[in-house]
């Protein structure tokens, strides 16, 4: 009731916007009791509930009822002042024949004040027009029409539509290269015999334009060249509003900005061109985040970065990052630099260490990357590099013969991303899927050559939008093809099970096994599907199923079952994402292997 309530409300001020000059009467919060002639306001006549919900929410006397007047004439006077509030609701609602009786009986206590409502006919918008003054230059401009911004006839009238229509107008003119297109004057008719309603724009395109220089504000640390070079136009080409939003979309993602206005001048230049003003005001440019997480098969786990998104003031990055748990502990830096070499580049170098001791193997890593990455589009990202990976695995848990190896390999990652979500920490709709195929060359005592393609894919459809229902789906695989799954290091085997794969069996166990031992395995393919259900603004509830496993071999024929684990979990809505609790059991439970449940605690959704 209270967004169907808030959207109303909307109507009526937009009501009061297409009849301008119209004031509201003033609000007060509610009082204590005092003295004076104690009331209780009652509705009789046709009006539907949703509208007699505003009503309410307009009344003064509603508002001040526990703020009794001194006297039957000063209630007069409140009643006097909703009645024309109540007129401009039902004039907002297509009402314009509503007729409010007031009726006030002082012989009982507390008295009764009565609204009598005859709503009357609902009026229909019958014609919409959109005219050009005859001596205007602009008079060439294509207007749109009434079912482009949204008034089709006939309807039933509804102020709010015209106010959305109106923005529309200019909206769409924009995108005819006209950023000077405004509303000159604007009409509203109601046809008491024909029980109908006029609308009539008088209309100013503005002149045609191109784009003109750039002009920027508000910088302080930020190169203006690094901001330039984002910018998805070239000077002298046609005005396009749809660029303009686009250009300012980047900058606030850039995660440099409190805020960003981009905008044409208030006039062509000097050689009729439309220079964009750039209006920022910079945020600060350092973040330090922290978290915590807890997963019945590893224990408590811990997470600290810091990041530098402008370096030099030309949006270079530098992190830092660590995180702690019983199984492993992980330090890492990034460092990068955008517009490498040319617009649209993006290069990343990376450098991580890893201390691990996990149901397979314990043992300690060092890796390090170099990498260009090139935005085709704002969905598709694409990029190439070069690595090397060199592991010590101090305890080989399923071949304890090979207790003490060390393994080291030079890589050439490749790898592809489209993103189409909205929202990384909670997405409601979009995919992401990502590709990537890394040769490795075994550096390290005729270590082994093989190639790992690798692939991941979620989508998320939402269902309903009252309430919030949203179905996600996720699908994992890899191989390490061209060489033994056990003249693999260890730490570049495949592992399934636990919170990032299927929940409800322990970490790393779902795949070959030498006793209750892990081994890894020389592919891999899991699946998730979950049902998030937002039951309100705080709390919100998912059951989930996953599925899968690790495979010995790396193409098929493949020998181990899919394993599936189902649960339920519940999502705490905060500003910084939600916060994660889940519970799982395995469909099919192994002897010996895995308990009853599982839990996984933590902020974000699992994907």
């Amino acid at each position: 009731m209270h967004s169907r309530t808030s959207a109303a409300l909307w109507a009526v001020f937009a009501f009061m916007a297409v009849c301008a000059g119209i004031r509201q009467p003033a609000y007060a919060a509610p009082q204590a009791a005092q003295s004076g002639l104690a009331y209780v306001v009652r509705y009789t006549g046709d009006a539907d509930p949703r509208i007699l919900e505003l009503l309410k929410q307009v009344s003064k006397a509603e508002s001040l009822i526990q703020s009794p007047p001194d006297s039957a004439l000063l209630l007069e006077r409140r009643a006097a002042e909703d009645k024309s509030a109540f007129a401009k609701v039902f004039q907002s609602e297509g009402y314009f024949a509503a007729a409010i009786t007031i009726g006030l009986d002082q012989k009982v206590s507390p008295a009764v004040l009565t609204y009598s409502i005859e709503t009357g006919p609902r009026f229909t918008l019958a014609k919409v027009t959109l005219v050009v003054p005859p001596d205007h230059p602009g008079r060439d401009a294509a207007l749109p029409t009434p079912e482009q911004i949204g008034l089709p006839v006939p309807e039933p009238f509804l102020a709010k539509a015209v106010v959305d229509a109106e923005a529309r107008i200019t909206d769409l003119l924009h995108r005819q290269a006209r950023p000077y297109a405004k509303i000159g004057h604007r009409t509203v008719t109601a046809n008491f015999a024909n029980h109908d309603v006029t609308v009539a724009w008088t209309i100013d395109p503005g002149p045609r334009a191109t784009f003109g220089p750039l002009r920027f504000s508000g910088l302080t640390s930020i190169k203006e060249a690094y901001l330039a070079a984002q910018i998805p136009w070239k000077q002298g080409q046609p005005y396009d509003a749809d660029l303009v939003a686009r250009y300012r979309k980047k900058l606030v993602g850039l995660d440099l900005f409190a805020m960003v206005q981009v905008e044409p001048a208030e006039t062509l230049d000097a050689s009729g061109q439309a220079p964009i003003q750039v209006k920022v005001i910079e945020r600060k440019h350092r973040t330090v985040k922290g978290g915590v997480n807890y997963k019945t098969d590893e224990g408590p786990g811990a997470n600290l970065s810091w990041e530098n998104r402008n370096l030099f003031g030309g949006g270079e990055k530098l992190s830092v990052a660590a995180t702690g748990s019983a199984i492993e502990q992980l330090g890492e830096i990034t460092f990068e630099k955008p517009d490498f070499l040319a617009p649209k580049n993006l290069f990343v170098a990376k450098g991580k260490v890893a201390d691990e001791n996990k149901k397979a193997y314990k043992g300690q890593t060092a890796q390090t990357t170099a990498m260009v990455r090139r935005h085709f589009t704002d969905t598709l990202t694409a990029g190439a590099g070069l690595g090397y990976r060199a592991s010590y695995i101090e305890k080989d848990e399923s071949r304890p013969w090979e207790d003490g190896t060390r393994y080291g390999f030079v890589f050439v990652p490749t790898e592809a991303t489209y993103d189409t979500r909205k929202d990384l920490l909670d997405p409601q709709q979009g995919i992401l899927a990502s590709l990537a195929c890394s040769p490795y060359w075994g550096a390290v005592d005729h270590g082994p050559n093989f190639v790992r393609p690798e692939f991941s894919v979620a989508s998320y459809f939402k269902l309903l939008e009252k309430p919030g229902l949203v179905l996600a789906t996720r699908v994992i695989g890899g191989a390490n093809i061209g060489a033994e799954r056990d003249d693999v290091s260890p730490d570049l085997r495949f592992y399934a099970g636990g919170s990032g794969s299927i929940r409800g069996y322990p970490y790393q166990t779902v795949g070959p096994l030498r006793g209750k031992t892990p081994v890894g395995g020389g592919s891999l393919f899991t699946f998730s599907a979950e049902l998030r259900w937002r039951v309100t603004e705080l709390i919100g509830v998912v059951p989930f199923l996953d599925g899968g496993s690790a495979f010995k071999n790396a193409l098929a024929p493949y020998n181990q079952p899919i394993l599936l684990g189902a649960g339920l979990g519940i999502r705490v809505y905060t500003p910084v994402g939600p916060v994660r609790l889940d519970v799982a059991t395995p469909v099919t439970p192994r002897k010996d292997i895995d308990d009853i449940a599982q839990f996984y605690f933590s902020i974000g959704q699992s994907f």
